[in-house]
């Protein structure tokens, strides 16, 4: 649906419950199955996870149980599906509810060398690693808001456009949305999120084509990722894929296979990781990232030295090569320089540049 010319369309604003970049994974107001919560706005994954704690009214016995694995903090949910209400608090007091299924979750652990491909229910024993100690529950709250993100051994296979409450709202107010009124999508800027897309709040914003995603031919809002080009100290190009994550402060990068970033090894500076030493792009590297090119086709253009002061530079810069298609997560900051937009029913990623970050990030580390 295109956005109509004789009205503007419904949207609701959530404004974050912190000023983005101070305490993490920026949040918005919630109601879930009657409980209120805040919920991280994750454009990282899709879909809700709740620690069964939290929700004491739901019966141990309701829902389908289920397992998910996110590879990339190699963390496991057994869980149960279970269809709720959600409810969005936003500005004036307004709100906007969404039914979407929700990851009741049981059993959590932090599970490294667990396989989707293989596993299932259990974090598997390891021939040299101690058994797991099991998650607290009643500190799991995440909501994965992101597109793109059910790729083939993502180890993510739910993450569908059905499990995005942000594709899936039903009422505006307590007035039903109609669909005729109201463009499915949603932007993401510094100061919160805009539901539902209009004329006003996608002003300025330039938009890139999307492709469709593995499901597009059951639902029509699953694309794929959007594109990007970056060189490493001014060297060759690497084009694929880009993520613009909010769930995280610094930055994943890949180049085409047998090409190398600049890289160190030092100890983990995570005392609860698996890994005893961990990789990280060299401080002083030079960075240049366009979306979807860095050619005069671009629509968005940084670049920064590893370890700089620069209001979008990640907090670190993770280097990887282990697949053939080059790739990067940017992490939050890029919010920074560019609100991002998600049209679901014509496929765009939008961008539009802000000039004045009213917060500098946290300061960059190796």
């Amino acid at each position: 649906m295109s956005l109509p010319d004789h009205q503007e369309p419904q949207s609701i604003f959530l404004p974050f419950v912190h000023p983005f970049g101070t305490k993490g994974v920026p949040l918005v107001r919630s109601t879930v199955g009657g409980v209120h919560l805040n919920l991280p706005v994750d454009t990282g994954s899709t879909g809700i996870l709740i620690g069964a704690p939290l929700l004491p009214q739901i019966s141990p016995d309701e829902g389908i149980r289920v397992h998910h694995y996110f590879t990339s903090s190699n963390i496991l949910y057994i869980a149960r599906l279970v269809e709720l209400p959600v409810t969005f608090h936003g500005s004036e007091n307004s709100s906007a509810t969404a039914t979407v299924p929700v990851l009741i979750v049981d059993e959590s652990y932090v599970c490294p060398w667990y396989d989707p491909k293989v596993d299932r229910f259990e974090c598997p024993a390891h021939p040299t690693k101690p058994k797991p100690v099991p998650r607290d529950t009643s500190k799991i709250t995440y909501m994965g808001v992101g597109f793109g993100r059910n790729g083939p051994g993502d180890g993510m296979p739910s993450a569908n456009p059905r499990a995005n409450p942000f594709l899936n709202i039903d009422t505006i107010n307590g007035r039903a949305v109609r669909s005729q009124d109201f463009a499915v999508g949603y932007t993401v800027s510094t100061r919160g999120v805009h539901l539902g897309l209009t004329h006003s709040n996608t002003r300025g914003f330039q938009f890139m084509e999307l492709s469709p995603g593995l499901t597009h031919h059951e639902d029509y809002r699953d694309w794929a990722m959007a594109n990007m080009c970056f060189a490493v100290d001014d060297g060759r190009l690497h084009c694929g894929p880009v993520l613009v994550d909010t769930g995280i402060e610094h930055m994943y990068l890949r180049t085409e296979r047998g090409v190398s970033t600049p890289n160190i090894t030092i100890p983990n500076p995570n005392p609860s990781g698996d890994a005893k030493w961990v990789r990280r792009v060299k401080v002083g590297t030079r960075l240049s990232i366009g979306l979807p090119s860095l050619d005069d086709s671009s629509i968005a253009r940084y670049n920064f030295r590893v370890g700089d002061r620069k209001p979008m530079t990640p907090r670190y810069v993770v280097p990887s090569n282990r697949r053939l298609q080059p790739y990067i997560n940017t992490g939050r900051n890029f919010l920074f320089g560019y609100s991002i937009a998600f049209d679901a029913v014509r496929g765009r990623f939008g961008l539009r540049p802000e000039s004045s970050p009213t917060i500098a990030p946290p300061k960059a580390v190796i």
